[in-house]
């Protein structure tokens, strides 16, 4: 089982940079190029056990289902429930921001079981996007 976290502060309050990693933000990153379209196959209503397609530049999409959502608390897990390309399963993610003063802090998380590749590999790549993640946002805030 792999477990990885990755989390950068930004010069931004924590409501702003929510809005782009939110459940229902994910389409705003788009426009980044990680990803080529996000939808909500069920509807956008946001719940325990919504689901979300995220669809890559290259192959099918990844199906995630949210489990846990504490918007108060800037909070939600989620799972994958249909890992599409990716090399993994029992994938289970965290997003989480904390205020800090004036800016926050973001934290991304993930805990999965690597198929056909090693951990360490798995690793370089997930923390690649996670880090454009981070500078598409810093230039949008």
């Amino acid at each position: 089982m792999a477990s990885f976290e990755i989390a950068a502060r930004f010069d931004a309050p924590a409501e702003t940079v929510w809005g782009f990693v939110s459940w229902d933000g994910m389409p705003r990153l788009t426009e980044g190029g990680f990803f080529t379209r996000a939808d909500f196959p069920a509807g956008t209503q946001i719940r325990p056990g919504a689901l979300r397609r995220v669809h890559l530049p290259d192959g099918p999409p990844f199906v995630e289902r949210l489990e846990e959502y504490r918007p108060e608390d800037f909070f939600y897990r989620y799972r994958l429930v249909d890992t599409g390309p990716l090399p993994l399963t029992d994938y289970v993610g965290v997003v989480a921001i904390t205020r800090a003063g004036p800016g926050c802090c973001l934290k991304f998380g993930h805990t999965a079981t690597v198929v056909g590749m090693d951990e360490e590999s798995w690793r370089k790549s997930w923390l690649q996007i996670e880090h454009q993640v981070f500078d598409f946002i810093r230039k949008h805030v």
